[in-house]
This record gives structure tokens, C-alpha cells and sequence, in this order.
């Protein structure tokens, strides 16, 4: 067990099957997990569980208030109960028996705010790609990256307060890379260990081909889609105070794919739609830029 690590799990109707493989993984690994739950619909079930299970700490939210949120709960408990680290995770995630030990190795080096595996795609086999990541450094133990997704990554409590926690505006959706925005605004760093890898559930992923390329289709209902639509166009009038070139070609995409592959088209096209009016008029309303 490593004493200064916690983990933390937010919580919405999860799979309790799942929920207590995770947990169960982590009660000899760390020193304390922390159940955020956003008013599942199982929720005296999850109490149960947790009753039982000496290492959690279960905080129980009236309703859903995002992902966000719902962290900055976990690492204010934490830092509460003097932890230094915390691994996040879904509720579903596939802990291998090296994760923390692999993840641990990269809090030794300087100004680290976040160590994360490589995270591979439970519905199609493939690996999906964080920022900055470059297969030429694969073979490195650890590789420098602009920014990974929230599962799985060990972040410093002190980066966190220095990044000022994760934006609660957001939801859900974008939450991770805003943040790992303004935590290498601190001069924080993000580091990959290569030889570590997650298996992680990206909604509903399958694989397409368009004009001959593969392509991912994410199959996430309508209001995921309004959020990922709303957020990515709000972080980008956050940063660079506009709309962008790369907005109008990713909603453009987001369309063509929802009206060529998934059901639920009409629905789906509305909220993207909505995502678009939402994130513009929120983020043109910013009053301050990078927060």
C-alpha cells in the first residue's frame, strides 16, 4: 500500500458488479477511496456496499452535479485527510496490479501535476491517443503529454490547488483538458508512463470507415452530445477567444456521423445544434479569458 495515494470514484448509476471489482482492487493499494455519488439511482445499494467496505468514504450528492464537481469533492476530502496523491477513476475501469506502483514511479521527478498509463479503448481494442503523445517515444519509460483524460490519472493535490480545481461549468465533457490546461499554465507537467496501460469504456465506441479512414463513433446519447459540443466550443473562446476553424470541422463531423451511423438522429442533431448556440453565447460572455 502506498500511504500518501487516495483514489476517487464519481458515481451515477453505476454497474455495482463493476463498482466492487474497482474498489475491492484499490483497498490494498491505498490509503483511503472516496465514493462521490450523484444521486444514483441504486444509491442504498452503493451505501450497502460501502458500509462493508472499511477504506471507503462515501459522499452522497442530492442530485447529479457533474463530473467536475463531483472531483473537486474528492480532492477537498482528500487534502483533508493530508493525502498527497489521488488516483481518479470510473466506476467501471479496469485496474491492472501495476497501475499504482507504475504510476507512483513518475511522482518522483519534478514539478509532476499528473501521471497517467496509456488508455486503451474497451469496445474496439485500440488505443486512444492523449495529446501530445508521440509513438517515436513510446519506447521511453515516461513521455511529457499536453494533456490526458481524467481515468486513471494520479494528480497532485498541489497542482490541483495551484490549477484552481476543475471547472464546474463544465459538467462533463472537456473537464480534463481545461484543466490540464491551466495546470500547465502553473508550470505543472503531465507525464505518461508508456508500459502501463488501462482498459477504459469510451461511451459506445465502434469503428467506421469514411472515405476510406477509420473513424470512431462515439454512439453517446443526445445530452452527451450536447455537452461535448457546448464545452469544446467554450473552451476555445476561454483560451483563444474565438469560435475557430476547428469547432466548425468538428461539429461539421459530429453531424455527418451522427446522420450517417447512429440512431437516435434527430435527437442527437438537435442538441449538437444547441451545443453550438449554448457554447458560443457562453463563452463570448466570458468576462475573463484562461481562468
Amino acid at each position: 500500500m502506498i500511504s500518501e495515494i487516495a483514489a476517487g470514484i464519481v458515481t451515477y448509476n453505476p454497474d455495482l458488479d463493476k463498482l466492487r471489482g474497482t474498489v475491492y482492487k484499490l483497498t490494498e493499494k491505498v490509503g483511503r477511496i472516496y465514493i462521490v455519488d450523484n444521486a444514483s439511482e441504486n444509491i442504498s445499494e452503493i451505501k450497502d456496499f460501502c458500509d462493508i467496505t472499511r477504506k471507503v468514504a462515501l459522499i452522497e450528492n442530492d442530485s447529479n452535479m457533474g463530473i467536475a464537481a463531483a472531483l473537486n469533492q474528492i480532492m477537498t476530502a482528500a487534502d483533508e485527510d493530508d493525502f498527497n496523491w489521488v488516483l481518479l477513476l470510473d466506476d467501471d475501469s479496469k485496474i491492472s496490479d501495476n497501475l499504482i506502483d507504475g504510476l507512483y514511479e513518475g511522482t518522483g521527478y519534478k514539478d509532476i501535476g499528473i501521471v497517467c498509463p496509456r488508455i486503451r479503448d474497451i469496445n474496439t481494442g485500440e488505443f486512444i491517443k492523449n495529446k501530445g503523445e508521440k509513438r517515436e517515444k513510446l519506447k521511453r519509460k515516461f513521455q511529457l503529454l499536453e494533456s490526458c483524460i481524467t481515468s486513471g490519472s494520479l494528480v497532485s493535490l498541489d497542482a490541483w490547488f495551484a490549477a484552481g480545481g476543475y471547472d464546474e461549468y463544465l459538467f462533463m465533457d472537456y473537464v480534463d483538458f481545461d484543466f490540464c490546461i491551466r495546470l500547465r499554465k502553473e508550470h505543472y507537467r503531465i507525464i505518461q508512463k508508456n508500459g502501463l496501460v488501462m482498459d477504459h469504456e469510451l461511451g459506445k465506441t465502434e469503428i467506421r470507415r469514411v472515405l476510406g479512414k477509420k473513424t470512431e463513433v462515439m454512439n453517446h446519447n443526445a445530452d452527451r452530445k450536447y455537452y461535448i459540443t457546448r464545452n469544446r466550443i467554450y473552451c476555445e473562446y476561454k483560451y483563444n477567444g474565438r469560435f475557430g476553424l476547428r469547432n466548425a470541422a468538428g461539429v461539421a463531423k459530429a453531424l455527418l456521423l451522427i446522420t450517417c451511423f447512429e440512431e437516435d438522429k434527430a435527437a442527437k442533431i438537435k442538441a449538437v445544434l444547441k451545443g453550438v448556440h449554448d457554447g458560443k453565447k457562453d463563452g463570448r460572455n466570458l468576462k475573463v479569458r484562461g481562468r
